[in-house]
Formats: C-alpha cells, structure tokens, sequence
C-alpha cells in the first residue's frame, strides 16, 4: 500500500510538470519517455498503469485538475498576455475572429479580438452540436466541437499569441508578426494572406514564409502559391486527399484520412486544411497512441520546380515528413505543437531526374505524437 501511495504521488506531481509543458493538455500519461526512472523501479509498472487509468477517468468525468493546478495555469497567463495591456489600441481587425477554448485571459488584455469557444460555453451552434460518445466517455463542458465547416463559415482568421519583445522571437512562435508597441510584438497566424495583409496595412508586419491557398480564377484541380509577392501555379498533385489516400501506401495503425471520421476524440480544432481531405495520424479513438507511415507514389521533377504543401502536428523527432532521392532521406519537416497546417515550398533542383517520394512518419506515442499533411502538389 506504501509502495502504492508513493507512485501515486510522484506520478502525480510528474504529470502536473508535464501538463504546463505540453500546452496546458488536461491530462497525461507516464511512459517510458517521461517518467522511465519511475518505471524502472520494481512493481512500478503495474503500479503507474493503474495511476494512468485513475486519473484518466478522474479528468474524463470531472475534469480532475485541482485549484492549484488552474492558478498555475493562470498565472502563466497572466505572464504571458498581460504586456498587451500596454499595445496600442485600435490594432485589431474589426472582423478578427479567433478560435479559443478559454474566454478569459488573453481576451481580457486584448477586449477588441471577438472570439469563438470552441467547446459552445457562449457560442449557440457549438453548444446543441451533438456528441456521439456515451455519458461514460464525456466530459463536463469540454466534449463539445464546432461542427465541420463552422469556424470557416463564421470566418475564423486568427490566432494570437503570447507577448513577445522582438520580431525574431515572435516568428519562432507564429507565422506573422506585428509590431503593437514599443518593444512589444503579436505573434499571430491566420489562413488568409492577403486579408492579413490588407488588414495590418500601413503596420510594421513580418512574415514567416509562404503561404497557400485555392486561387478562384484557377481550374480546382490546380493550386497557387503566393511566395513574396510571385504568383506559382500547381502543376500536378501528388495528393490532394479529398476522396481518397491517392495511392499512398499506409503502413501501421495511425494513419487515416480526415474526411472519412466524424470525430477525432480529445484533438483539438483544426484550421488551415484545404478541403475536408487530408492525412493524419492522429487516430479517432486512441488519438497520438497509434504509430504508422504513409509514403507517395514515386514521382519525378524537373529542374525549377518545388514540392509545396500543408503540414501540422507534433515537432518532436519521431513525428514528421521527409522527402526521399533515390531512396535516401533528403529534407524533414515537422510541425510546431499546433493544429493549425502551415505551408511548405521546397526547391527540387538538386533532386531533379531522380526518383522521389514524400514520407508521413509517425513513430511517436505520447502528448504531440502525430503528423497532419495535405495538399502535397508540385509547382512550376
């Protein structure tokens, strides 16, 4: 019983150090990875296992974090949205919407960004979305989910993060950044350059790379990439996942196909996909646990063209895409702990006359252990 009531305690008090680092998740299993000293203990195994599957039901039930918990939480916050107290006013985009699951905080420093909580606490549709899990499996005020293709309608275009002091360091966060203030910068995203830069006209704004998006005077079956002002238009897809894998080969258990499940339990909202379709291994049941591969059909390129697309999903070094010369590993690209897909061009001059593939590769099981990527086309 001692034995057990240790475990408990320093399983928890891990978990608790691990929930502030992993973006606030509201709950976390110990493995190997983050708690191996633990588990190596004799007995602990069984012992740390039962640990998971109680605190697993305690946070599905009751949302089991304790006060202190949510003042830590809080406080970091506070530490991190409250220098937009001190941003100039009239900033914000009167038609920026973002997308959060916390109305509270970042909003109180920054009353001009309108907000969507994405579990329905004040929104009228998110809140009468049903839920397709039995009372057993849910969660009190935090099973609920946009249903698809609401946020875009109700035209969601940006997230806001913490404060940052340089541009540099906001674009480590984000893909813009905007100067509110003396040595005071927004890190932001949003899925529409050109509202983006409509909108902060006239503002100090930086950019992180390219971005992509559906051009409305090109045939659907063809894409265009706005990379520093050049228009590049989609030659030919080597997956746009809208009906199908495209003759991806699938390997494991992880990956599937977006368009093809209602629900994706305990993920968070998704933006910046293109279309319904798009691969990920996120599972809809067993989320980041599952692990698998998905590899293109072999495909070639000519000297000035560029494999474009979508990626989002976990940054750690068992999650990713690579792209494969010849069989041999060539480029990696990962995603940033957000669900939100951000776009990637990568010249193939090198590479031109081989044979190539682009690689989904997810061999990671714990918190961000998953991959999303989409719209992979070649550019002319």
């Amino acid at each position: 019983m001692l034995l057990f009531i240790l475990a408990l305690f320093y399983a928890n008090a891990i978990q608790g150090a691990l929930l502030l680092k992993n973006n606030y998740r509201g709950y976390i299993d110990l493995d190997a990875q983050n708690a191996g000293w633990l588990l190596a203990a004799p007995g602990m195994k069984a012992l740390i296992a039962v640990s998971n599957d109680l605190r697993d039901d305690l946070f599905r039930q009751y949302i089991g974090m304790r006060f202190s918990r949510h003042r830590d939480i809080a406080a970091q916050w506070i530490a991190e949205y409250q220098p937009y107290e001190n941003m100039e006013r009239g900033i914000i985009p009167d038609d920026a919407i973002m997308l959060t699951v916390a109305l509270g905080i970042n909003f109180y420093y920054i009353p001009e960004l309108r907000a969507i909580d994405r579990h329905g606490l004040t929104d009228y549709t998110v809140a009468r979305t049903p839920v397709h899990q039995p009372n057993s499996r849910r969660s009190i005020a935090h099973d609920r989910r946009p249903p698809p293709g609401y946020l875009k309608e109700r035209g969601v275009n940006i997230i806001v993060q913490e404060a940052a002091t340089t541009a540099e360091q906001a674009l480590a966060r984000s893909q813009y950044a905007v100067q509110v203030g003396p040595d005071l910068w927004m890190p932001f995203d949003s899925p529409d350059d050109p509202w983006t830069h409509n909108r902060f006209s006239g503002r100090t704004l930086s950019h992180s790379g390219s971005f992509l998006k559906t051009h409305p005077t090109i045939p659907s079956a063809n894409q265009v990439i706005l990379s520093d002002g050049r228009l590049a238009i989609g030659e030919r897809f080597i997956g746009d996942f809208e009906s199908s894998m495209n003759g991806w080969r699938i390997e494991g258990d992880a990956v599937t196909n977006h368009a093809d499940f209602e629900l994706y339990q305990w993920q968070k909202d998704i933006l910046g996909n293109i279309g319904a379709g798009f691969l990920t291994t996120y599972h809809p049941i067993e989320g980041d646990i599952p692990t698998g591969s998905a590899t293109s059909p072999k495909f070639a390129a000519e000297s000035g063209e560029h494999l474009a697309f979508l990626i989002a999903g976990g940054d750690g070094d068992g999650v990713g895409a690579r792209l494969l010369s010849d069989g041999d590993e060539v480029a990696v690209w990962r995603g940033q702990n957000t669900e939100w897909f951000k776009p990637v061009i990568y010249p193939l001059a090198e590479h031109a006359g081989k044979t190539l593939q682009l690689q989904l590769f997810d061999n990671e099981s714990a918190a961000w252990g998953h991959i999303m990527l989409d719209h992979v086309i070649i550019l002319r």
